[in-house]
């Protein structure tokens, strides 16, 4: 059973028209027949719409692929706080059995805050890298840098491994056991799973699994930058930090909302907002302007098609 953490209200008495959200949810399933799992829709603070389309979905915690990153940014911003690390500091820094790998300046310069913002400058070798599995992390400090770091934004999972690994040396706990501790627990999220590598870390950019109620609650925390059921259990300045421009994206070869801009592993939408964003598919979107938090799940060959749907059909019945 879980924990209800939100009032229940109805579309109509939150300014949402139900027939937007109908429709919204039939452009995604019917006319452009994907496979969407789960809609969920915040707004205010109420629930307000609530759906699930396979068998046990509500109770089914569901693999977030690179929603993982946003949570996993979160974290990095709980242990900034605490002065366990600064986003300043130098990546290689953390990993002083492999100073000989930090072999030219450019990596010299890589920090934290770098691979946050997917400009850590590393040639992009994450598929064959992450095919080995054996020695993930040496194998990722051993490669090139090639950009200078912050001046290209290059999508790199594998960067964010080795920031939940960097993170497991200030916290040797890890960032799954630290977040439980310091986040799940305040906002009543007891069911999680995320996976490790062979070296006992965890995987950062992917591996978390929840359930979608349980999802909303990173959308609303950022939503409230931060507090929690009066509770300021994440830093005001670093949810409206981690949630800003902070690096270009605008590529040519990018789908709309894809260009608009990246924070601290979370991407800025085109419509308003910004969004956690995982494969096939799983979003947090957060719209600050319209206090309303949306997350959808699901198995997706098209992951434009979802956001117009909130963009054009939802929010045009959105007062």
């Amino acid at each position: 059973m879980r924990a209800e953490v939100y009032p229940v209200k109805t579309p109509e008495a939150m300014g949402v028209r139900s027939l937007a959200i109908d429709g919204a949810i039939k452009s995604i399933r019917e006319e452009h027949g994907l496979e969407l799992h789960s809609f969920l829709m915040l707004r205010g603070g109420a629930l307000i719409h609530e759906s699930y389309f396979r068998d046990n979905e509500a109770e089914r915690l569901h693999t977030l692929y690179s929603v993982s990153k946003s949570f996993m940014s979160t974290a990095v911003g709980l242990a900034q706080a605490e002065g366990a690390l600064c986003l300043d500091d130098l990546l290689y820094g953390f990993f002083p059995e492999h100073a000989a790998l930090c072999d030219s300046e450019r990596k010299r310069r890589v920090t934290l805050r770098h691979m946050l913002m997917m400009s850590g400058g590393f040639e992009n070798n994450e598929v064959r890298i992450f095919g080995n599995k054996t020695d993930l992390l040496k194998n990722a400090l051993s490669q090139p840098v090639i950009h200078e770091p912050g001046t290209v934004f290059n999508y790199y999972t594998l960067g964010s491994y080795l920031l939940s690994a960097a993170f497991q040396r200030v916290r040797p706990e890890g960032i799954h056991a630290y977040l439980k501790r310091k986040l799940f627990a305040p906002m009543q999220i007891t069911r999680s799973r995320w996976s490790k590598s062979s070296e006992k870390i965890d995987l950062g950019g992917f591996g978390l699994s929840l359930s979608a109620y349980d999802m909303t609650k990173l959308g609303q925390l950022y939503l409230q930058n931060g507090n929690w059921e009066g509770q300021q259990l994440l830093p005001q300045s670093w949810a409206r930090e981690a949630t800003a421009k902070q690096m270009d994206n605008d590529r040519p070869e990018a789908s709309a909302d894809w260009r608009k801009g990246y924070g601290y592993q979370f991407w800025r939408n085109g419509f308003g907002g910004f969004r956690a964003d995982g494969m096939f598919g799983q979003y947090i979107v957060v719209l600050p302007e319209k206090e309303a938090v949306i997350v959808m799940t699901g198995n997706l060959n098209d992951m434009q098609i979802p956001l117009c749907a909130v963009a054009e059909i939802l929010l045009r019945g959105t007062s």
